[in-house]
């Protein structure tokens, strides 16, 4: 047998890079559990829209809306291929509730909605020339940058729900959370109850999302709640709006699905009665 002799100073130095990657590989770990860690992006890094700018777009003042049952499983990847799409009527969300009127080119916006006994899936075309991150200005400014809006009432009982969850007012942000007011009264993130992507050619964004339905009886703190099973002719309570920022450092838009939609046309994220409906068709 050969004996191999290792200089001192060459195992010293091969023991501090032993240590050295130890550190780092539970650095590594440590990042990934960390709730604090960067902020998900679901922006799709390839194009990959059609062109739905020849369809017909419907406006509903009264913000009643259909939705017709997929066959098969949504797949949510921000490109809106899937068949139930094609099928699906495009309706407008271009009603004026807070802010100046803007100008096609600064903003349109129209979304279809599709469900399964599982998920109310929703495809969201906006046209906006600037985009900006919805959490660049932290957490507690989650309603300043531009976001997708998503009020739901699974039961359509109406009613405050500002710091309950009788009914959910989930900002779809352009980092791919959702984002509601917690019963502590602080922003918190319901990422389980909404799957989004999001990919952009040009000024087009298409965000396509998963959504599951809780009822008023969802505990935050709790690990298993059970989300409601959707079935033919349920009717809930919906609506949907875009907040927009070109980059003043606020929200300079709020433009909705309904003609109007509370005190100021902004009482949708406190009282539920504001709501529009929508119906789950076969």
């Amino acid at each position: 047998m050969t004996n191999i002799n290792i200089h001192p100073s060459k195992a010293k130095a091969f023991v501090v890079i032993n240590c050295l990657l130890l550190i780092l590989s539970i650095c590594i770990v440590s990042c990934k559990n960390d709730k604090t860690a960067p902020q998900k992006s679901a922006t799709a890094v390839v194009s990959c829209q059609g062109d739905n700018t020849a369809s017909l777009t419907e406006s509903k003042e009264v913000g009643f809306f259909e939705a017709l049952k997929t066959k098969s499983p949504i797949q949510i990847d921000g490109c809106g291929k899937d068949a139930i799409w094609s099928s699906s009527t495009w309706y407008g969300m271009n009603y004026k509730w807070m802010g100046n009127q803007v100008d096609s080119t600064d903003y349109h916006g129209r979304f279809k909605v599709a469900w399964d006994q599982e998920h109310l899936y929703i495809l969201v075309e906006i046209i906006d020339d600037k985009l900006n991150p919805t959490l660049g200005d932290g957490l507690e400014n989650f309603w300043k940058g531009d976001y997708v809006e998503v009020f739901i009432d699974e039961d359509k009982s109406g009613g405050d729900h500002k710091f309950n969850h009788q009914a959910f007012a989930y900002h779809v942000s352009t980092e791919g959370h959702a984002i509601d007011q917690s019963t502590l009264q602080k922003p918190i993130f319901l990422d389980d109850h909404v799957n989004v992507k999001r990919s952009q050619e040009g000024n087009k964004h298409l965000w396509e999302m998963a959504i599951k339905l809780f009822d008023k009886d969802f505990d935050e703190n709790a690990p298993n709640n059970i989300p409601v099973k959707i079935v033919a002719q349920k009717s809930i309570g919906f609506s949907i709006a875009y907040g927009d920022n070109d980059g003043n450092n606020n929200r300079e838009n709020f433009m909705g699905s309904k003609k109007t939609h509370g005190n100021n046309n902004d009482g949708g994220y406190i009282n539920a009665d504001v709501f529009g409906e929508l119906l789950f068709r076969e």
